[in-house]
């Protein structure tokens, strides 16, 4: 992240619960927009080697109804490939009453999100773009901005593994919880949440 890149944006504190015997550490989400690309950034201390299968997901309720159901958005960053290069990430969409995901590419649609992973010491920061209207509405979020201000409900998930590298024994952490999410407004020139 670069001095000033997020300043203004809109913030989700929360604590991140770690793997191993280290308890929690506090995590930031940030998320701004420009005119094409709404931009998420989650930082927070490991107190420990990251492992490539670390991720992070950012669910979405499309319509901001507080319920997860078919053609909900997703996206999913993870701790891999080289550090600060930006690869396409899992850009997926909810069906069977919202409850199970499959990638957009799998259904003909498209993949509009890229997300790049760094690592400092032992703090993680995952940074990830997607199109705020991309043009495969049945699978993301359409977001006009000459519409806006617009609002969509977000809440986050972030599984840490467990040593050893490759156990898939992952502590979880849902931001603000499981089954809620928060309130993200979309206006033409700034961002805003509640949780």
């Amino acid at each position: 992240m670069s001095p000033g890149e997020y300043d203004g944006a809109a913030v989700i504190p929360f604590n991140v619960l770690l793997p191993n015997v280290y308890g929690s550490s506090a995590a930031i989400t940030y998320i701004t927009h420009d005119k094409t690309y709404l931009y998420l950034a989650t930082v927070f201390d490991r107190k420990s080697p990251y492992h490539p299968h670390d991720r992070i997901g950012y669910m979405f309720d499309n319509d901001n109804d507080g319920t997860q159901e078919n053609g909900d958005d997703g996206l999913m960053s993870f701790a891999i490939g080289t550090p600060n290069v930006a690869y396409p990430v899992a850009d997926f969409y909810q069906y069977n009453n919202g409850l199970a995901n499959a990638g957009d590419t799998s259904d003909g649609g498209t993949n509009d999100v890229l997300s790049s992973f760094g690592v400092a010491g032992t703090t993680n920061v995952y940074e990830t773009r997607h199109e705020l209207d991309s043009k495969d509405d049945l699978h993301d979020f359409s977001i006009a901005l000459s519409t806006a201000p617009t609002t969509i409900g977000v809440k986050l998930i972030v599984q840490l593994e467990a040593d050893p590298i490759g156990s898939a024994w992952y502590v979880p952490t849902y931001a603000p919880t499981a089954a809620t999410f928060c309130k993200l407004s979309i206006s033409r020139k700034t961002t805003s949440i509640t949780c």
